[in-house]
């Protein structure tokens, strides 16, 4: 499993961060899931393969919904970085692998009051394009079904949230750390005045970390789990290592080409981490005290791709 699984995998086995996801994406907003009625599930299933071996398959998380010891449900989410033409399938034996447990069952178990409960799983794509691969097993067939069997075929379906294209309204009733990554994607300005305190810091540094590839949200975790650090001061703290270590690779060769290291750095990590081009050049005046001449002309010449 490679880094940028982990910190997907991470992320969402936060309790809160996992609850809130269920909760808007399925129930739009309405707290039905609590943290504290969940416990982690399964994710490991195992089937016989042909010759007598077996098959072990994993899914990123799941949690069960409790309620006096009893469960009522298991929520299931995985992460995609990509597009992954034959999830479909993948997804139906995750499914039926936790409705094969449930089939096992001791009979001692269902006489103590534990029913039959729901499997449901969400899918979470990442990647950089909305999903258009086949969402349920009937899509994979390479064969037309006879009308008559149509009846007859399961109606199977996966449910898939492309994380990078929700739309605005949905993305607002995150309240909680998901609501930053999100922004992170798809409205990054946002992020410069939000006094948000993340409940899980070294876990929402890691993911935008591996969205990003930048190194510099992994340099900052420690910088952000002490105590009152809210998102917006994780932005200036880059921004301002950015100006530091530009303008001391200037000093060495001459003050003034310090100066026009660290304004050249300030451009730089502000457009690298969304900050738009009108807030970087407040940024710039207040700085480095320039007129607005000398600002437009250090943002033509650094602004660039």
């Amino acid at each position: 499993m490679g880094d940028k699984d982990k910190a997907e995998k991470l992320f969402v086995a936060c309790g809160d961060v996992f609850a809130e996801l269920v909760n808007v994406l399925l129930y739009r907003g309405k707290g039905i899931l609590s943290e504290e009625a969940m416990l982690p599930g399964p994710t490991e299933s195992v089937s016989p393969e042909p010759g007598g071996g077996v098959f072990s398959q994993f899914q990123d998380y799941s949690m069960y919904v409790m309620k006096r010891g009893e469960v009522l449900a298991l929520y299931t989410l995985e992460n995609q970085s990509s597009v992954e033409s034959r999830m479909a399938l993948r997804s139906a034996g995750y499914e039926g692998a936790a409705y094969r447990r449930q089939y096992r069952m001791k009979e001692k178990d269902r006489t103590k009051g534990q029913g039959i409960y729901p499997v449901i799983s969400l899918v979470l794509n990442w990647s950089e394009k909305r999903w258009t691969a086949a969402t349920s097993v009937r899509e994979l067939l390479d064969y037309a079904v006879p009308e008559e069997a149509e009846d007859y075929l399961d109606k199977n379906r996966m449910h898939v949230f492309d994380m990078r294209f929700l739309d605005g309204p949905v993305r607002e009733l995150f309240q909680g750390d998901m609501r930053v990554v999100l922004d992170y994607l798809s409205d990054r300005e946002s992020l410069l005045d939000r006094r948000q305190i993340l409940r899980n810091p070294e876990e929402v540094l890691r993911m935008l970390y591996a969205l990003s590839g930048d190194e510099r949200y992994l340099e900052n975790i420690a910088f952000v789990k002490e105590g009152g650090r809210a998102v917006c001061d994780l932005l200036d703290e880059m921004v301002n290592k950015g100006i530091e270590q530009g303008m001391q690779r200037g000093i060495e060769q001459g003050i003034q080409q310090g100066i026009q290291r660290g304004i050249q750095a300030l451009v730089t990590t502000c457009r690298e981490v969304g900050i738009t081009f009108a807030e970087t050049a407040v940024k710039l005046r207040e700085k480095f005290s320039l007129t607005p001449e000398e600002t437009e002309g250090y943002l033509r010449e650094y602004w660039t791709e």
